[in-house]
């Protein structure tokens, strides 16, 4: 189970919900030491971070001293403001985002190891989403019942590319952009219908219709046109996907336009610079999962 933490900065204040990676990078940094106070699902109370068996051997506890005023616990275990209740937590570390997509990319392009690429990617990235209650979502997933997908998605790259079209490559773009579109519901359906709890209680299916995704791809095509409003599209977009995912749990998306619209100008001119690809990639997936929430169950 991928845990996930918070812990209160030399203010007092409380950072989080974060990752043990990311806490790693926090300590490596100086940002969090053995008397930093951290708290994750299951601790009674606030403890140092140094008495937490997955930080002790990366910290060193200096000689024991009375504390400080200043530096009181927060007065209660970490709880979520109203509007973040139910939120999904991505917990997804730098580095492992970073070098997995590269490699499901290059086995997609190469086609023959696609669908085994495509399978453990997509495994290691479900079971870094975190519903509420600390539970990890499990994608029940095998080579046998997904190579005719990944397979096809790397054929498409290739018929995208114009290879050897020669003089008829718009052709290819064309044929591309139409089994884009197909491969791409499939890919919508085959991910959603397989992602499980260990508690049973996830079962999914994603219900949005090929015609209803052609229909948003167009929309948000033509809204660049307007230079920003494009942001606004994608946000009705992710709210459509949120309630064609249907089943136990349901989704909603918060995600606002404006949000939308920044971060994705910051990650994309950040990505011109090339060295912050890594940190920017994982800080925009991990906002869009959060942007996601379980919807309480109707009564009945």
């Amino acid at each position: 189970m991928a845990a996930v933490y918070y812990y209160a900065d030399d203010s007092g204040q409380q950072n989080g919900p974060v990752g043990e990676e990311t806490i790693f990078e926090l300590i490596r940094g100086g940002g969090v030491r053995a008397e930093t106070l951290v708290w994750t699902a299951g601790m009674s109370d606030w403890a140092r971070a140094d008495s937490v068996a997955a930080f002790a051997a990366r910290l060193v506890r200096p000689p024991a001293a009375p504390p400080s005023p200043a530096r009181a616990a927060p007065a209660a275990a970490p709880s979520a403001a109203p509007e973040e209740e139910g939120r999904l937590i991505g917990a997804l570390p730098v580095w492992g985002l970073f070098w997995r997509s590269i490699v499901v990319t290059l086995g997609v392009i190469l086609i023959v190891p696609a669908p085994w690429a495509g399978v453990w990617f997509y495994k290691w990235f479900a079971s870094h989403v975190i519903l509420p209650g600390d539970r990890p979502l499990r994608l029940q997933a095998s080579v046998g019942d997904s190579w005719l997908l990944f397979v096809g998605l790397g054929l498409n790259e290739w018929i995208g590319s114009g290879f050897n079209l020669g003089p008829n490559a718009h052709w290819g773009s064309l044929i591309a952009a139409i089994l884009g579109l197909l491969l791409s519901w499939a890919l919508m359906r085959w991910f959603c219908g397989r992602l499980a709890t260990d508690d049973g209680a996830t079962k999914l299916a994603f219900k949005g219709g090929l015609l209803g995704l052609l229909g948003w791809y167009v929309l948000l095509a033509l809204s660049f046109v307007t230079v920003i409003g494009w942001a606004w599209v994608a946000k009705f977009f992710y709210r459509w996907l949120a309630a064609k995912a249907e089943g136990a749990p349901r989704f909603a998306c918060h995600a606002t336009g404006l949000a939308i619209l920044w971060r994705t100008i910051l990650l994309a001119f950040g990505s011109a610079f090339i060295i912050p690809i890594p940190w920017l990639a994982r800080w925009y997936v991990n906002w869009t999962i959060s942007q996601f929430s379980v919807e309480p169950a109707a009564n009945g």
